[in-house]
């Protein structure tokens, strides 16, 4: 238990190390929060903190509900309304502009196993309204969990996750907007809390790419009895 303690010390440490050593590192700060209210619906909670720099410079926050119904054991439906603020990058002392964006979107989550690699597929379509303007966009990630200290993902595991996500704008016109690149590492601290760390890199179309640090807090609590 204490070399895992340690070792993902050592992780956030040697994140924090990179992130002074490059100044244009920004970060995700992300809450998951899955409520399970009985074995066919789910509420799912996300809250991310978003910025140009490792921990200043704000670029975006948003909260992100999805109510979620289980079709089965490995197929997810879910709806969301959700609410963003957006802050431009300053460019030349110019002032920062604040934008917000109200989005409705439709998921699909789809999962797989082969031993103690988990695959996930997972598929929105969004319906975003910014400042009065309306567009739609596409997405698709895959994504890979591994459990890498036990088969299985009980308390004091030490586990990573990786995927790719791509985002294509629909309308007002269909072009790639953009590819989400990530890797991390993860502690499960108790069966119902995690915490994760890692770096995405994000391919921009028509914009500067970016490097990003993501730290994560996932919480899954059940209000209801089995059985």
């Amino acid at each position: 238990m204490k070399k895992k303690l340690i070792f993902i010390l050592t992780l956030f440490i040697s994140q924090f190390s990179i992130a002074q050593d490059n100044p244009s590192l920004g970060s995700w700060y992300v809450y998951n929060g899955f409520y399970q209210l009985n074995p066919k619906w789910e509420l799912f909670f996300e809250s991310q903190v978003r910025t140009y720099e490792f921990a200043s410079d704000a670029q975006s926050f948003f909260v992100r509900p999805f109510l979620s119904y289980s079709v089965d054991k490995n197929l997810q439906i879910g709806l969301s309304q959700e609410y963003h603020s957006n802050w431009t990058e300053p460019f030349d002392g110019q002032s920062k502009i604040n934008s917000s964006e109200y989005r409705t979107t439709l998921q699909v989550i789809s999962k797989q196993a082969f031993g103690r690699v988990h695959l996930q597929h997972r598929y929105r379509y969004e319906l975003r309204s910014i400042e009065g303007d309306f567009k739609t966009r596409a997405r698709y990630r895959l994504q890979f969990g591994i459990p890498l200290t036990s088969k299985v993902m009980e308390k004091g595991v030490i586990f990573t996750t990786f995927g790719n996500e791509v985002l294509v704008d629909v309308t007002p016109s269909a072009q790639l907007n953009q590819n989400r690149a990530y890797a991390m590492l993860g502690y499960q601290l108790t069966p119902t809390l995690n915490l994760q760390s890692g770096y995405m890199y994000l391919s921009k179309n028509g914009h500067p790419n970016e490097h990003r640090f993501q730290l994560f807090i996932t919480q899954k609590l059940k209000f209801y009895k089995e059985g």
